[in-house]
């Protein structure tokens, strides 16, 4: 049976705007060798697929420095201190795209985003009958163009590979679930 290991120590490492780095010491549970681990702290993370009355997607399509490329995803970010996940997720999608509805954003689904270092935690919504209720309001260091893309693109969009952020495809697989079985 696998067994959790014991968890003697954590120290920071370093501390950045998005997530700290620290090291955990933690103890084999069968031979007790005592081994540190790299994780990373970050607060949860939210992302939204907006749908316009006429089964649209809200799309974004923004620079990402960890891959030097523009992609294609879905609005999100990061859960304020104190912000409810769901709150989080209709800030994010106003902010980036403008997109907003009346009622509130429903809870697709969770993920752990990589359990190998990572403690947060990814909550995925659907937000129905979007329209564009503002400007964007983008931080200094976003530069996002908003996209409209029909949900039954989707699929091919993601064999094309067009669509390939882990976390986006990992929505729309939680949207699937709920809506097509």
């Amino acid at each position: 049976m696998i067994e959790k290991w014991k968890t003697e120590n954590k120290r920071l490492v370093n501390s950045f705007p998005i997530f700290d780095v620290s090291m955990v010491e933690r103890i084999h549970p069968v031979t007790d060798v005592r081994r540190e681990f790299v994780v990373i702290d970050s607060p949860e993370w939210v992302n939204i697929i907006p749908l316009t009355s006429d089964n649209r997607v809200v799309m974004i399509k923004q620079y990402r420095h960890g891959l030097d490329d523009i992609t294609l995803e879905i609005p999100g970010g990061l859960v304020e201190a104190g912000e409810d996940a769901c709150n989080a997720a209709m800030r994010e999608c106003l902010e980036e795209t403008g997109f907003g509805a009346m009622e509130r954003a429903e809870l697709l689904g969770l993920t752990d985003p990589n359990p190998a270092y990572q403690y947060n935690k990814q909550y995925s919504f659907v937000w129905k009958d979007c329209s564009l209720q503002s400007a964007q309001n983008l931080d200094t260091n976003e530069l996002i163009e908003v996209e409209l893309i029909a949900l039954a693109e989707i699929p091919e969009l993601i064999r094309n590979g067009t669509i390939k952020h882990t976390l986006v495809l990992s929505a729309f697989l939680h949207y699937w679930l709920r809506y097509s079985f």
